[in-house]
């Protein structure tokens, strides 16, 4: 049976709900843990406005990036602890926030099209590309452009470890 009839599986991190749904892609090889997202330690004053605050996770201290311009959910906030794509020692992992439940998928070249209509209030600079997935806008995130953001923040606020 090839790959393509098999699906890839992927984490879909709802990021607004109706009435306009959309999600942001993870490939779910990306994803460590999904774990609630609290409490969180708040970022310093000089850290940029996607940085939410940092999370516990398994004696680490995690970023939290919300890389939506959407306000976070009260309450039921989730996280999904992503490797960083050139770990180094000191930034193993970080994590994407979520306000809903992320969910698992397998996607076939049937269940993915082209984006229509408008995005959602997403930053641009942390998707790769805007997609249909099972019918629902998404972006798929740019883990690559999410890790660099995060090292430059680390180096003009000494904030983001």
């Amino acid at each position: 049976m090839s790959q393509h009839a098999q699906g890839l599986r992927v984490l879909l991190l709802p990021v607004s709900g109706d009435p306009d749904p959309w999600d942001l892609l993870l490939p779910a090889s990306a994803v460590a843990e999904i774990v609630r997202a609290q409490p969180l330690e708040p970022p310093g004053s000089q850290a940029p406005p996607w940085l939410c605050g940092y999370l516990a996770w398994r004696g680490l201290r995690l970023p939290l990036v919300r890389p939506t311009a959407l306000a976070a959910a009260a309450g039921g906030r989730y996280a999904a602890v992503c490797f960083a794509p050139t770990a180094g020692p000191a930034t193993p992992f970080f994590a994407i926030e979520s306000p809903g439940m992320p969910r698992l998928e397998r996607v076939t070249p049937e269940t993915l099209s082209a984006a229509t209509g408008d995005p959602a209030a997403v930053d641009p600079s942390f998707i790769q590309v805007e997609l249909r997935v099972l019918g629902r806008p998404a972006g798929l995130v740019d883990l690559e452009a999410l890790q660099c953001a995060l090292q430059s923040a680390s180096a003009a606020s000494g904030e983001v470890r």
